[in-house]
């Protein structure tokens, strides 16, 4: 009996042994591979922290490959930062890029970018690349910049964008910010950099025109206003604002080659699908744009005459010079509908150019 009894005590001892050595070894590896990925975390966090860095040495003389490397090392960061360094590095790479496509012309290498820009509309713009084989004497008067920029096109997101009238301009594409940072960032924000960038594929105007439907322009607009409502913190509202302000504007007014009408008067010329617009937004009574609406339309059936008595508005304007008919309907339109035009402003925020707007002065 005794002999058995030592036997078990003997091999619980062992047993008791192996289990105390394996739970040494589980823990050291534990331990290593503790300090593996605190390593690999502290090196992320390096190259994370270097990268702002990157960024603001990029200039007008750097190459695609710089523009490639640190995209490349954003998309590994953004993830792991929190919101107020991803929304940093939003601005520092909008900024990293408007140096990159930063042009000083001369008065000659303008002349040249302007007479490619005419080449290209008059090959219906084909392929850039067959563009500037087919026109390499004109290509070779362009700036050393010019041509680096044109042969590298559809790269590192640059992108050459005809803007209407003749003329053309070099911008990230809109979707960058989408595929770089969206995905990590709160909802909000992905939304209105994705919203964003659908909408600036193509532009919105066009040799003093609207380049999107009457239908397009006052959908933009309720989505702006839909979104201001859903997210009144967000980090983007004041913009959102600008927006539904810019859109609203538009869809009562136009733009000089767009008008909504000549004389907003009763018995005159009207855009059929802009009124067609405004008697909708007129019924919808959820939105803030449904009062507007109803005025503008009591407005154009309002005659002339009597509208000059109900609204005062001088007759002349700061040069001294009689204003004209469409001049003081406008005004007047602008005081019913308490709006003021976009343009009315010292610091001009341009958000039709990329997914976040950008000050142009």
């Amino acid at each position: 009996m005794m002999k058995k009894v030592l036997m078990m005590s003997m091999c619980s001892a062992l047993l008791l042994a192996g289990c105390n050595k394996t739970s040494e070894q589980d823990q050291a590896v534990s331990k290593e591979q503790k300090s593996t990925e605190q390593k690999a975390t502290q090196k992320q966090d390096s190259s994370c922290l270097q990268i702002m860095a990157a960024m603001q040495k990029i200039n007008q003389n750097s190459k695609i490959e710089d523009l490639n490397q640190i995209n490349e090392k954003l998309k590994t960061c953004v993830p792991s930062l929190k919101n107020d360094e991803q929304l940093k590095l939003i601005d520092a790479s909008t900024a990293m890029y408007q140096r990159f496509i930063k042009q000083d012309y001369t008065e000659k290498t303008g002349r040249a970018f302007e007479a490619f820009g005419y080449a290209i509309l008059e090959h219906k713009q084909q392929d850039l690349k067959k563009v500037i084989q087919s026109q390499k004497k004109l290509f070779d008067q362009l700036s050393p910049r010019d041509q680096y920029l044109l042969q590298h096109e559809g790269q590192a997101y640059i992108e050459l964008l005809y803007q209407g009238e003749g003329m053309f301009t070099y911008r990230r594409q809109p979707n960058y910010l989408v595929d770089v940072f969206s995905n990590a960032l709160p909802a909000e924000q992905k939304e209105f950099l994705t919203r964003m960038a659908k909408d600036n594929q193509n532009i919105f105007y066009n040799d003093g025109a609207l380049a999107i439907s009457w239908k397009e322009l006052t959908e933009h607009a309720l989505f702006w206003e839909k979104f201001i409502q859903k997210y009144p913190k967000s980090h983007f509202i004041n913009d959102a604002k600008l927006l539904f302000n810019e859109y609203r504007y538009f869809i009562f007014f136009g733009l000089d080659n767009t008008p909504v009408s000549d004389e907003y008067a009763p018995n005159t010329w009207f855009d059929k699908e802009a009124l067609q617009q405004i008697r909708f937004l007129s019924t919808q009574n959820q939105s803030s744009l449904a009062k507007p609406a109803q005025l503008f339309l009591k407005f154009i059936a309002t005659p002339v005459e009597e509208r000059k008595a109900q609204f005062k508005i001088d007759l002349t304007d700061k040069n001294g010079d009689k204003k004209s008919n469409y001049q003081m309907t406008h005004e007047q339109l602008e005081q019913l509908l308490k709006l003021d035009s976009p343009w009315n402003t010292e610091v001009y925020r341009d958000c039709h150019m990329d997914a976040v707007c950008i000050d142009t002065n």
